[in-house]
């Protein structure tokens, strides 16, 4: 159960690691986009390292294809759209002024990629969700941690929009505030909130010594 320990503690410790850096990110001026790639690539680290486990009893999916497959896409897609987000067209004031075709153009691409991101980020998320869970390598209840963490990340995204849509222009200095702690609460529930389940898992796990007994 050593690999157990191991892969549970480091991965937990670089999930809580990743809540920090993302803490940080909006407080030190010039690092936004070092610490934003920084922060996905601890995220990405330590669920792959969740996904393949330094065994087999180590992978919280069990290493089957399909758990590791959605938890690499998990892992993996962060990083893959920031990098991404510079080769994206902008609606900017140089948008505008190409015309009412690129300003078209450039709003289909960024509604495309929108509905791409968010597809492909809940597909894999849900399909990994379930397949944690089948798997049964994580003791009860906590196998329906990634649950409950992928849904107020859910919660985090969605109900900002809808305080956006009914608060008004009164209310639009307020939503703005609830807006940034549910997003703040989403990101802490996937990081911090799995990170701490998992250090305090390795830190239970039980471990497995031979008794030796020497004849007399």
């Amino acid at each position: 159960m050593r690999a157990v320990r191991l892969t549970w503690a480091i991965g937990g410790g670089g999930l809580v690691l990743c809540a920090v850096i993302g803490m940080m990110q909006y407080s030190l001026p010039g690092g936004g986009s070092a610490i934003a790639i920084t922060r996905d690539v601890v995220f990405a680290a330590s669920v792959l390292l969740f996904a393949i486990g330094l065994s087999e009893e180590a992978s919280v999916v069990a290493r089957r294809p399909l758990g590791v497959t959605a938890l690499v896409v998990v892992a993996l897609w962060p990083l893959v759209v920031h990098l991404a987000q510079p080769l994206l067209p902008t609606i900017d004031a140089a948008t505008f002024e190409a015309g009412l075709d690129a300003y078209r153009a450039a709003e289909g691409a960024l509604t495309t990629v929108f509905f791409v991101n968010l597809l492909v980020s809940l597909a894999a998320a849900l399909i990994a969700v379930v397949q944690i869970a089948r798997a049964g390598i994580i003791p009860r209840p906590w196998q329906w941690a990634p649950l409950w963490a992928l849904l107020a990340s859910v919660a985090g995204g969605v109900l900002p929009q809808l305080l956006f849509a009914f608060a008004g222009p009164v209310g639009s200095q307020n939503a703005v505030g609830a807006a940034v702690i549910l997003g703040t609460l989403g990101f802490l529930s996937r990081t911090l909130g799995l990170g701490i389940i998992a250090l305090v898992l390795a830190s239970r796990a039980p471990s497995r010594h031979v008794e030796v007994f020497r004849s007399g």
